[in-house]
């Protein structure tokens, strides 16, 4: 896809990470239907009659993004013969967030098995669904996160954030400190990705699986893949962070000094970026800090979804 043999499209580049990891025991039909099945899902809760949005022009694009948003975060009423039942939204793996115990918890298709995601499936997942649904979003990143951004005319710019179904503002964003300016400069942080760049990080995905099977080995597939995602990509900073880190690891093993000098210039490289390490540790409570701000950190009303005697504002009126 990168070099253009063929079409960009970000669902296949996925499945092909994570049936690698399977050992190409993935089931691509079933992969592909089942975000066939949430696309239709989504249309019909934009078709329900219950999506409100007051802008003029770009309804349709508006009230998807709507659609998709409730289909992921919210439970739904659904009939089932004489029953209704609520269809349940997807929830935030606080066992394993960062795929340290299980890889696989990275993945769409976990996520898809077991309604369980966080944020690497999750904002992947929504942006697929509107892919099928033909309607854009684009793909962004934070500090050992990425989320998803969108536009329309009411509220132009926005930030859909799924793990915790909100729409922090760009000052959210930056309020934990780990987002110097020049990596905003630089790109590296809260700007949109294109397809082309959201395809060449499916590559860092590829060698990170690589390496939770088989360790860092001689280290050659890994940073193929990192050097590869940097010729399409070359602001990616995870890509540099995982070559940095396996040159670290065969610097420790050999200790040969060239070695040692291509590590410096790729650390070089990395802080020039505006890179600044957040620990784990204050990962989840930045994640979560929206909760504890005024509203200010919040965009306006988007669009509005009810049903049944329930109304729900997609952000804040």
């Amino acid at each position: 896809m990168l070099n253009g043999r063929d079409s960009l499209d970000l669902q296949t580049a996925v499945y092909a990470v994570e049936n690698a990891y399977y050992n190409g025991n993935l089931n691509k039909d079933v992969f592909d239907k089942q975000i066939d099945i949430y696309a239709e899902f989504s249309k019909r809760i934009l078709l329900s009659g219950d999506v409100r949005y007051d802008g003029k022009g770009d309804e349709q694009s508006a009230m998807t993004q709507c659609a998709v948003f409730v289909f992921m975060t919210d439970t739904i009423p659904m009939q089932v013969g004489d029953t209704v039942i609520g269809h349940p939204p997807f929830e935030y793996n606080f066992d394993d967030y960062s795929g340290r115990e299980d890889w696989s918890n990275m993945f769409v298709s976990r996520m898809m098995e077991t309604r369980r995601g966080n944020c690497h499936s999750m904002p992947l997942l929504y942006k697929m669904i509107m892919d099928r649904l033909g309607e854009e979003c684009w793909l962004a990143l934070a500090p050992n996160h990425m989320y998803i951004k969108a536009r329309n005319q009411r509220a132009g710019w926005y930030n859909i954030e799924l793990t915790c179904a909100d729409f922090p503002t760009d000052a959210w964003l930056t309020a934990s400190g780990y987002i110097h300016l020049d990596a905003i400069r630089n790109g590296v942080y809260m700007d949109t990705l294109s397809v082309k760049q959201s395809v060449a990080l499916c590559l860092t995905d590829l060698a990170q699986g690589y390496m939770h099977k088989y360790g860092i080995r001689d280290g050659r597939f890994i940073t193929q893949c990192c050097d590869t995602v940097l010729t399409y990509y070359p602001n990616y900073i995870n890509a540099w962070l995982l070559k940095a880190h396996v040159m670290s690891q065969l610097y420790q093993k050999e200790e040969k000094q060239e070695l040692k000098q291509e590590m410096d210039k790729v650390y070089t490289r990395i802080h020039e970026l505006g890179y600044r390490k957040m620990p784990q540790e204050m990962y989840l409570s930045w994640l979560y800090s929206l909760n504890e701000y005024s509203n200010e950190y919040r965009i306006k009303k988007i669009v509005s979804f009810n049903y049944g005697d329930r109304h729900k504002t997609i952000s804040k009126e």
